[in-house]
């Protein structure tokens, strides 16, 4: 089993690459929280409590995001090899096994990667922590810690949650007929499975909770809790998204005319909806994170007082892990789809229009998130102006400097990977089928 376990690693290295990568910058990310405990721990006194306050609102961000993002890319990971699991039990191996060869994929990659980003964080957090708190006279001299006892709750969240979010397609792929698998190399997602029924509910639930403490916080804490509204709402939204995500994709693309490149894209993006949600969630993550930061402290009044250092501190690592999951998961998607286009150009389609379909395709990535997390940025403004009783402020300008920094990226993602596979001949493409 070790043999298979590997050997598939390395044949599907860029499918694995993307989980390994995410894997990483997860243990990255949570390297941040885990060095601000550890050191208000030894610190103590006054330096101590601020530290737990912010490292309060950055966990809660970035555990909100790797949620959304690790689980969808895990997800992805074992979707898109399932035509290769169906071809294991075809040759004679037991679904079971099928199942625990997956999972031990799941948890080696994540592991390797965990323990990666925990070794990168280490010359990065004190210059990191020095540009944080350059205005802070208290915190700026701390020396931040960051060891093995607080490098081990950090590999083993990125373990776990990857390795959970990957189950439920692992198990997928033991039970579902070869030939049901052999027929449809990416089945489409549609279900709402129990999971994300519990999920959704209880993170609204959640969201409700926090509204009705709003009325009556003063305005120097009301930022806090309004912070948190927009990234647990588009956390709804994901959860959801097996509902309503083909749906709003049909919905807004119809209004422009369905010809030619955007005909492909936007069936293309609607009827893979599991792979349109990979993409599309850790996108509506990153523009409810930064528009519902700018909302929720020009609201409470305190938009002036975000510096640079601040904004990094808080959204940075919640931000790359979102953006870098929606781009991991086009690259991954990538060489699985060399098909698709070979047999869009033996059809008739021009390598031109096989291109443009890709650009769209990102357009709707990214306009289709930039809906949800509209949504998301809109419900923190909403709530901060009812409870404080002033004019919302929307943080437009951030929401849409990331989604526009997402496109560039994700354009990149989805057009060269492309432009490679129509290098290769059609007939070479298509023969292996």
């Amino acid at each position: 089993m070790v043999k298979l376990v590997l050997s598939d690693l390395v044949a599907n290295a860029r499918v694995w690459l993307g989980t390994f990568l995410i894997a990483a910058a997860t243990a990255l990310v949570g390297a941040v929280v885990a060095g601000d405990i550890a050191t208000a721990l030894a610190v103590g006194g006054d330096e101590a409590l601020a530290l737990y306050g912010i490292s309060g609102v950055v966990a809660a961000f970035t555990i909100v995001t790797a949620l959304i993002v690790v689980g969808s890319v895990a997800g992805l990971t074992v979707t898109l090899q399932q035509r290769g699991y169906a071809l294991w039990q075809l040759v004679g191996i037991r679904p079971a096994l099928v199942r625990t060869v997956v999972t031990s994929q799941l948890l080696v990659v994540s592991l390797l990667g965990a323990v990666l980003g925990c070794l990168v964080a280490l010359p990065v957090l004190g210059p990191l922590h020095r540009y944080a708190f350059a205005g802070s006279p208290e915190l700026e001299p701390l020396h931040p810690r960051f060891g093995l006892a607080a490098a081990i709750p950090v590999v083993l969240f990125v373990v776990v949650v990857l390795t959970i979010g990957g189950s439920r397609s692992a198990g997928r792929a033991s039970r579902t007929p070869p030939i049901q698998s052999l027929r449809e190399i990416e089945p489409p997602d549609r279900r709402m499975t129990v999971g994300r029924w519990v999920g959704g509910i209880a993170t609204l639930g959640i969201v409700a909770a926090i509204v009705s403490t709003l009325p009556g916080t003063g305005p120097d804490t009301l930022a806090v809790p309004l912070m948190l509204i927009a990234p647990l709402v588009a956390g709804v939204l994901a959860a959801f998204g097996p509902l309503l995500l083909a749906r709003l994709v049909r919905g807004w693309t119809s209004l422009v005319p369905a010809e030619g490149p955007w005909f492909l894209a936007r069936n293309s993006t609607a009827f893979n909806v599991g792979r349109s949600t990979a993409t599309i969630s850790p996108l509506t993550v990153a523009i409810a994170l930064a528009g519902g930061l700018y909302s929720a402290n020009g609201t409470a009044g305190h938009g002036g007082n975000l510096t640079t250092g601040s904004v990094v501190l808080l959204l940075g690592g919640p931000l790359l892990l979102a953006v870098l999951g929606a781009v991991a998961t086009v690259f991954m998607s990538s060489r699985r789809r060399e098909r698709e286009f070979a047999l869009i150009v033996a059809a008739g389609g021009t390598p031109g229009t096989v291109l443009a379909a890709a650009a769209w395709e990102a357009v709707i990535y990214v306009g289709t998130a930039l809906l949800l997390g509209g949504v998301s940025v809109l419900a923190t403004a909403l709530a901060g102006a009812w409870a404080a009783g002033v004019f919302p402020s929307f943080g437009v300008l951030p929401a849409l400097a990331v989604a526009a920094f997402g496109l560039v990226l994700v354009l990149t993602a989805t057009v060269l990977p492309t432009a490679l596979a129509l290098r290769h001949e059609v007939p070479a493409v298509l023969a292996p089928e």
